[in-house]
């Protein structure tokens, strides 16, 4: 009885496979196959998605493709026989007798187009799923089991879907990319391809031929630089989008196996797809509930997304439809008159970094420059990442790897900079400049702060070199302080004592020199200076101004090195004693002790 009731059961398991496998709607078998003379294709068991036969355009041929089942617009996303048409009406999918997914024509012994992989000495079957992937399966006879030996997913064409990875796997070496149709009627390999360099730091490049022709930035944590925001984008278009587009994320995955981006979507989300067209325009599109495509990004947009427009080290701006290049501070362009820049360095020191006194310049809201001649440090700061770089001849400049708050990582280029523009999500990028430089930069970017060490540097200046000025200072406070009525007698007898003990002061202590020596200068000036500025500030205005003064030319900062010195925070050596002095002689008349002569001095 148990024998008979087993028997049963394993018979009725038979029927029922035999059942499903010989009437599901989704899948294809060397029996169950799609002939396109009887107008047949299959549908995902969702109806999302439905593969079979179709013509392009106002083209006759036949071809097998995969496309949205829902929407009236019809738009193929996959194409199996791209480069081998069929003529006639005489098609046929199936399962070959190699266990491979094949396409025949009137020839039913020799395909037309074959999934043309080693097949396990197992049964196969080929299935729609809901995603829209066409999946190529081997069947275990002895268990319930599946192996995936091919899939759709793994070999785009022109169009990139919800689920579908696109970048490279870097183990077997396979690159997941895109390539343009034709033209509309010939989904034949075009001219255009899309797809991602692995070198330095990872970006998605389009090409014509072997030719770039746009490049989106790398990943910065939060999506690829160089991508405008589409909020932004929508919003100049005046298309109010924003509930669909907010159901549409990007992930980026990196490790040692994949290198990839990938596009998800929420549930009751608009059908989203990535196009890159016959004319090398790459689009994303929404499918929108007013039965249209919407096209809410596409690049390249203006003249500044080709690639290098500007040349190397120099910056392309796009205001008004009119393009406009810009040198990198540092540069200058060759030819001035020409649209196309040519940036020269405006001066070589040596071949080893930017010379003296070098440091970086923020350069702000960018698409940062070809990453291909790159290194990335996951863990670094800024700050480290600015430390590495000096140490290094090569390196030009560096940037966050990770614009996430806290976020951890940077990039550091080493040789040329190309293709950089700036647009208002751009991400800021620091640059290596000699001394020259920094400080031009500094009185360019920050003018009240280079305001006020400016004020503060010509006023110490004359202060280090004659103690008259004290004096001065003092005068001027005092007079601020006293009352006018019956007061200016007794403020020109202050004054007269004033001015005769800073000028009388003993051999020892007669210069600034010699009080900065003893750690006394700051004490003399603090009253005038120091509600106005720092202390530290003051005391460093101090040694800039005695290093300003020095006997011998050849030791006298420059004015840009000045101004460099007096905006870092780097430290500078003690300066030397100048024999310049002031002295009072003995036969100065008596009555100029109650007169002050401020001294001012011109900058080298």
């Amino acid at each position: 009885m148990g024998c008979t009731r087993d028997l049963c059961i394993s018979a009725l398991l038979v029927i029922f496979n035999f059942f499903y496998l010989f009437n599901a709607a989704d899948i294809i078998t060397s029996a169950q196959f799609i002939s396109d003379s009887q107008n047949e294709s299959i549908l995902s068991s969702n109806g999302n998605f439905r593969l079979g036969f179709f013509s392009p355009g106002k083209s006759r041929n036949r071809y097998v493709g995969i496309w949205p089942n829902k929407i009236s617009k019809r738009m193929v996303v996959w194409v199996a026989n791209r480069e081998t048409p069929i003529r006639n009406s005489e098609g046929i999918l199936k399962i070959a007798e190699d266990g491979n997914l094949a396409i025949f024509g009137h020839n039913k012994t020799t395909p037309l187009w074959s999934t043309n992989v080693s097949m396990p000495e197992r049964k196969s079957m080929a299935k729609i799923f809901d995603s829209g992937n066409l999946i190529l399966v081997a069947e275990d006879e002895w268990s319930d089991s599946e192996t995936i030996i091919w899939q759709s997913f793994d070999y785009p064409t022109d169009t990139i879907i919800p689920g579908m990875k696109f970048g490279m796997n870097r183990k077997t070496g396979l690159i997941q990319a895109l390539t343009s149709w034709k033209s509309t009627d010939d989904p034949a390999p075009g001219e255009f391809s899309c797809m991602l360099d692995p070198l330095g730091s990872p970006q998605f490049f389009i090409y014509q031929g072997s030719l770039p022709r746009y490049r989106c930035g790398p990943w910065n944590g939060r999506n690829l630089n160089g991508l405008p925001d589409v909020t932004t984008r929508l919003r100049m278009l005046n298309v109010d989008y924003s509930k669909q587009i907010d159901l549409i994320n990007y992930t980026f995955v990196m490790n040692d196996n994949e290198i990839y981006v990938e596009m998800l979507t929420k549930n009751d989300s608009p059908f989203p797809v990535t196009v890159l067209e016959p004319t090398g325009v790459v689009k994303r599109m929404i499918w929108h509930e007013s039965k249209k495509w919407a096209n809410f990004w596409m690049a390249p947009l203006d003249l500044c997304d080709e690639y290098s427009r500007c040349g190397a080290n120099a910056i392309c701006h796009n205001e008004n439809t009119m393009t406009r290049c810009e040198c990198l501070p540092g540069f200058v362009p060759l030819y001035p008159h020409e649209w196309n820049v040519e940036c020269a360095e405006k001066r070589k020191v040596g071949e080893c970094g930017k010379g003296y006194g070098e440091g970086f310049v923020r350069v702000e809201r960018l698409k940062l420059p070809d990453a291909r001649n790159s290194r990335v440090y996951c863990n670094m700061s800024l700050k480290e990442c600015e430390k590495k770089c000096l140490k290094n001849c090569n390196c030009t400049g560096y940037a966050s790897s990770n614009v996430n708050e806290d976020g951890r990582g940077c990039m550091a280029w080493y040789g040329e900079l190309k293709d950089m523009r700036q647009y208002n999500d751009g991400q800021d990028f620091y640059l290596r400049v000699d001394a020259v430089e920094l400080a031009a930069n500094a009185r360019k970017n920050s003018k009240k702060f280079l305001a006020n060490k400016s004020t503060v540097a010509f006023i110490i200046v004359p202060v280090v070199m004659e103690m008259l000025i004290i004096a001065a200072c003092f005068y001027y406070w005092w007079t601020r302080k006293a009352g006018r009525k019956g007061q200016k007698k007794k403020q020109r007898r202050d004054n007269s004592l004033l001015l005769e003990s800073a000028t009388s002061l003993p051999n020892h202590k007669n210069s600034t020199w010699e009080l900065w020596r003893d750690d006394k200068a700051l004490e003399t000036v603090e009253s005038c200076i120091v509600d106005s500025c720092p202390v530290q500030e003051v005391v460093r205005c101090i040694q800039v101004g005695l290093r300003c003064v020095q006997d011998d030319a050849s030791k006298r900062p420059t004015m840009s090195t000045a101004i460099f010195m007096l905006t870092n925070e780097t430290q500078l050596p003690s300066p030397k004693q100048s024999t310049f002095s002031f002295r009072r002689t003995k036969t100065e008349p008596d009555s100029s002790i109650n007169e002050v002569t401020i001294t001012t001095f011109s900058a080298r």
